[in-house]
């Protein structure tokens, strides 16, 4: 195993940075030598993360640094874009004693292919998202005239019965494209929602650039323009790739993943969910805590504050709400979710996170509303400990935008959620968190301005913490949970089958 050498590009939002790094770990504890190369908005974290894992786990990880031009402009994505980052990384390979065995993508850094048919090394798909939305995607584009013509659910051969496509599935738009009119979903016609408080675009949320020729570039624009008519946006790497790794198991979706290895007629690796080792220890009283597998950032409380006040409150009592890093509801949708939590009466955790050139957020919230929830509501301004949370004993439920992370994160704590999704691949993790899995309540649109209101949110709440429906979805969650921590055996099967097929790959 000492001589398989396998290099590893991924994408700068912190939604794919963290199972990145975990599936660099699991290919490391593997013998693998493995190596990061990472545009500089990462590397710095990338190489501090490396030094951490090397310290506490033994494992050997690399990480290399792009060198960008400074007058490059990164507001283009297209080919100059692609050129100026695939030159130095041939130049990276080129003096290398050999090249590695394959280079392992993820689908949001294109220009990846341009170095592996240059040089002859074989590239590898890593979908940090699900199969469920995978499927969806290729689904919708496969039969968009059969589903515009008959507009009605659509039941796609291989899917499970509860996973209809309807014509509603097609009007949420690209996964990375912009909604209909420059609008945001959930915001009233003609209104620019920020995502998160305080975002502004220009990389991810969180990130403090070094200057112009460090802004973290844009991902490349959706290929075959928007609309369920158009190709899915991971399918132009995916038809040039060896296989594909996606970060998920069999035992969650094996329906989904098995039909994209059947219409793509691809390899691929269920080797997920990728999260860290530690997240799957359990004992009395014992909660992950944040800090010891991820850096903290800028908040107003810290795990401890967090973890006094969850210790206060009644077991499975509190509703956690986040929306990530990346999206969110619109303005008057935070004032909406505010009122809707106020109403519903139930303790929760509401988190409020700073974009990316904010030193505060922005305060979106109802005046005078802390000081009317004062004692069951806690706002988090800043960065949550989103694992100590889910973990603790006293979360009942989670309000979330189904990003894939926090999915797999809640799943894997057993927490039942209440979807809010926001953008793309969400809506088709949160139609398998409702219909296929039933560990989730989908909260309601207002039909007639696309908003979500507050009795909307109260109503929600409600039902999935009081309900006999709650009831139901907590107890599927929690045999979710043990499906997911008992799949760990099968991933790393996976892995191993993955290894063992780059190693006896004929050379290009």
């Amino acid at each position: 195993m000492e001589s398989a050498q396998i290099m590893v590009v991924p994408f700068h939002g912190q939604g794919h940075v963290f199972p990145c790094v975990e599936l660099c770990k699991r290919l490391a504890a593997r013998g693998v030598s493995v190596t990061i190369i990472a545009d500089p908005s990462i590397a710095l974290s990338l190489k501090q993360t490396a030094k951490e894992a090397h310290k506490s786990l033994g494992l050997t990880i690399g990480v290399i640094e792009l060198e960008e031009d400074e007058k490059e402009d990164f507001e283009e994505s297209g080919p100059p874009f692609m050129d100026h980052l695939s030159k130095p990384m041939e130049d990276i390979l080129q003096g290398l004693p050999s090249l590695p065995l394959c280079i392992i993508g993820d689908v949001m850094v294109p220009w990846v292919n341009s170095v592996c048919n240059n040089l002859a090394i074989p590239r590898v798909s890593f979908m940090t998202s699900g199969a469920c939305s995978m499927a969806f995607e290729y689904a919708m584009w496969k039969h968009s005239a059969q589903m515009e013509e008959a507009n009605v659910p659509f039941a796609v051969p291989g899917f499970p019965e509860s996973m209809t496509v309807s014509p509603s599935d097609a009007r949420h738009g690209p996964p990375n494209g912009p909604p209909p009119d420059g609008g945001e979903r959930g915001a009233p016609p003609g209104h620019r929602g920020r995502g998160p408080p305080g975002h502004r675009g220009g990389g991810p949320p969180g990130h403090r650039g070094r200057g112009r020729g460090h802004r973290p570039p844009p991902p490349p624009p959706p290929p075959g323009g928007h609309g369920s008519d158009r190709q899915p946006p991971w399918m132009d790497g995916f038809k040039e790739c060896t296989g594909g790794l996606v970060n998920t198991c069999r035992e969650l979706e094996g329906p989904f993943l098995e039909y994209v290895i059947k219409e793509t007629q691809k390899p691929a690796w269920a080797v997920g969910p990728l999260l860290p080792s530690s997240f799957w220890e359990e004992s009395p009283g014992f909660v992950t805590h944040d800090s010891s597998v991820r850096k903290s950032r800028k908040s107003n409380i810290d795990e401890e504050q967090c973890m006094q006040w969850l210790d206060a409150q009644a077991p499975g009592s509190v509703l956690y709400v986040s929306f990530g890093s990346e999206v969110g509801p619109s303005d008057l949708e935070w004032t909406e979710l505010a009122l809707g939590l106020e109403s519903a009466g139930k303790s929760f955790i509401l988190v409020l996170q700073a974009g990316e050139e904010e030193e505060e957020e922005e305060d979106v919230l109802p005046e005078g509303f802390e000081g009317r929830v004062e004692g069951r509501g806690l706002v988090v301004r800043g960065w949550a400990p989103q694992l100590l949370i889910l973990s603790h004993p006293a979360t009942g439920g989670f309000l979330t935008h189904c990003g894939w992370n926090s999915t797999v994160e809640s799943l894997g704590r057993g927490v039942a959620m209440l979807a809010w999704p926001i953008r793309g691949d969400q809506h088709y993790n949160a139609k398998l968190l409702v219909r296929e899995l039933q560990v989730a309540a989908m909260i309601e649109v207002d039909a007639e301005s696309g908003v979500v209101k507050s009795d909307s949110v109260a109503k929600g709440v409600k039902i999935l913490m009081e309900s006999e429906d709650g009831v139901k979805m907590r107890e599927k969650a929690k045999a979710v949970k043990a499906s997911l921590k008992s799949s760990l055996a099968s991933s790393l099967k996976e892995l191993d089958a993955f290894i063992d097929h780059i190693l006896h790959m004929p050379k290009q």
